[in-house]
């Protein structure tokens, strides 16, 4: 399950990569094709130097903003997984999907801005075709930083993120979307049972001599934790501790996603693995 998550994270990277891209080679072929057939606009030397230098201000500006509100939402993200755990998968998710945006956000920033430079500079150029190219790729690429930077303010007040994030993990986990409905009450049934034996087992690890119920819910381990403390101590092996971390997971993903389906095949997993527990 591990792996298949940091799969995910890494296609996600991936995703947001190549569309960042495709936008900014989309733009760059319009506007140049543009420059050279039918020019929309003719700027002056005063023009240029005010526009792209107050561009590049503006644009570092916005960045600087972005990246308080991506460390604040960070911080809000680990404080809600810390108090709930069955959001730790769903959070991680969210970040890995956020900071594909920042590293695409950064790049394109980067790029805004040197472009920017580039053509204040290069207004002292006799080529004007050169000036000219400079200009027209430095333009789309501040409209790309544009775009991205709306989409992502917009992706981050989504109310339903969370939900959003639950339905990929969904995917992630589900044994079988496609066959006949299995019972939610035997699968949470199932999964309760199981969730009490590592709870139980959790308790040899805590401090007894709390007795405020909300600093022994607080000392709670994990129980994704748990299950690797028992692989650790060999009293489970490898492919137990793996389906127990996925249906977990797929467990989290049921109670804050939005489609309550299970199959029947991960009814009999959730039967199997607490026979296998209780052994």
């Amino acid at each position: 399950m591990l792996e298949r998550l940091k799969e995910i994270q890494m296609s996600i990277i991936e995703k947001t990569s190549i569309s960042c891209f495709l936008i900014w080679v989309s733009f760059c072929v319009v506007s140049i094709l543009l420059y050279f057939c039918y020019p929309l606009f003719e700027l002056n030397e005063n023009q240029i130097l005010y526009l792209f230098s107050a561009a590049s201000q503006v644009i570092a500006a916005i960045y600087g903003l972005i990246i308080t509100g991506y460390i604040f939402l960070r911080n809000e993200l680990d404080r809600k997984a810390d108090k709930d755990e069955s959001f730790e998968e769903i959070v991680l998710l969210l970040k890995t999907e956020y900071f594909g945006s920042i590293v695409n956000i950064s790049i394109v920033t980067f790029s805004s801005i040197i472009l920017c430079f580039l053509t204040t500079v290069g207004e002292t150029n006799d080529s004007k075709l050169i000036v000219g190219l400079i200009i027209n790729v430095a333009v789309p690429t501040i409209v790309t930083n544009l775009i991205l930077i709306i989409s992502f303010v917009i992706k981050i007040l989504n109310p339903n993120s969370l939900e959003l994030a639950s339905n990929k993990l969904r995917e992630l986990t589900s044994r079988n979307e496609f066959d006949n409905k299995g019972s939610l009450e035997d699968f949470l049934k199932n999964y309760n049972q199981i969730e009490y034996i590592l709870e139980k087992y959790g308790t040899a690890f805590s401090n007894n001599e709390f007795q405020d119920y909300e600093t022994i819910r607080s000392k709670r381990i994990a129980k994704s934790k748990l299950v690797n403390i028992l692989y650790t101590e060999e009293k489970i092996d490898i492919t137990l501790k793996n389906n127990l971390i996925e249906l977990i997971s797929f467990r989290n993903s049921i109670i804050h996603g939005s489609d309550l389906f299970v199959s029947r095949a991960d009814v009999e997993l959730s039967e199997r693995i607490l026979n296998q527990l209780k052994k």
